[in-house]
């Protein structure tokens, strides 16, 4: 299998939001404001991401037409704002995420915004794929568990068509790993990268 580099064009940054998708964004972030203000709780693995130039590449590729499905997956999911942006494209969106208290949030985001998103508590890593494993042992932010949050959904990584991530810096590898050895030919995985943007691979066979 191959990742190939699909190149995002600067402009994507002058391509409008829709009102439901401004309409969430700006309540997420004051949902997260409220979050990151409480005191009874520090996650030190909690950073927002850039939810208007997330929409815009989102937009791009459906302009593109590089989707070969509807199914949307965001791997490590913290409020899940990139799962209910592509919930109001129509798409059938989930959030996995190890930490229940953003599973929590997530949820009660997506409810008062009348969404139909879903998230999961949990890890996206595959419990039956060995090798990835043993990657995350040596990556600080991943952890993997013995359950099969997969089994849970009801639906498998290769089922889905467009995965989003947002990497700590240094760990692209892990997540492009995970994309490669358990999504479907042609998926694609769009993850942000603080100051370098967006990036966008699809797996293919080479």
């Amino acid at each position: 299998m191959y990742l190939e580099t699909i190149g995002l064009p600067n402009e994507i940054k002058h391509l409008p939001h829709s009102k439901k998708a401004s309409r969430v964004i700006d309540r997420a972030n004051e949902r997260i404001e409220e979050f990151m203000l409480a005191d009874d709780l520090i996650l030190e693995n909690f950073v927002t991401c850039d939810f208007h130039l997330l929409d815009q590449a989102v937009s791009w590729i459906e302009q593109n037409h590089l989707l070969t499905g509807k199914r949307f997956c965001e791997l490590g999911s913290g409020f899940g704002v990139a799962a209910m942006l592509a919930s109001l494209r129509g798409m059938e969106a989930i959030g996995i995420e190890i930490e229940p208290v953003l599973v929590n949030q997530a949820n009660r985001l997506s409810g008062e915004l009348g969404l139909s998103t879903r998230f999961y508590c949990g890890s996206f890593v595959p419990h039956d794929v060995s090798e990835i494993i043993e990657i995350s042992k040596d990556v600080e932010h991943i952890e993997t568990i013995e359950s099969d949050i997969y089994q849970e959904i009801g639906l498998d990584l290769d089922d889905f068509d467009l995965f989003f991530a947002f990497p700590w810096p240094g760990e692209e590898h892990f997540f492009e790993s995970v994309f490669s050895a358990g999504a479907a030919v042609n998926s694609l995985l769009l993850t942000y990268r603080g100051r370098n943007g967006m990036h966008l691979l699809r797996k293919t066979l080479g």
